[in-house]
């Protein structure tokens, strides 16, 4: 008798496991469209693999293309890009200072 009440109660555990991870999934979707009906949300600058697709996002403030000798050159976020080590990258100014100079 206690192996097919082990057995229900098993199911029973698989049951209620799956029912929560579906309810987790679904809350978790919920949020991600919440205010921004039929806009198209910018990139990541570091999925930006030119440098005219880096300078074009946000009008160049949001990202900065940096060149390196020992690295691959790369699109970073503006704060991303102000950190990183100047032995090693040289980062574009953004857009709008390039062009008041």
């Amino acid at each position: 008798m206690a192996g097919v009440g082990s057995g229900a109660l098993l199911a029973l555990l698989l049951v209620c496991a799956a029912a929560v991870a579906t309810s987790a999934a679904v809350g978790a979707g919920r949020g991600k469209g919440k205010g921004r009906a039929g806009r198209a949300e910018a990139p990541p600058c570091g999925d930006l693999a030119t440098k005219a697709e880096c300078v074009a996002s946000g009008g160049g403030s949001r990202c900065r293309w940096c060149r390196s000798e020992a690295l691959d050159d790369m699109c970073f976020g503006a704060a991303e890009a102000w950190r990183l080590p100047r032995q090693v990258f040289s980062c574009d100014p953004p857009a709008a200072a390039a062009a008041q100079k």
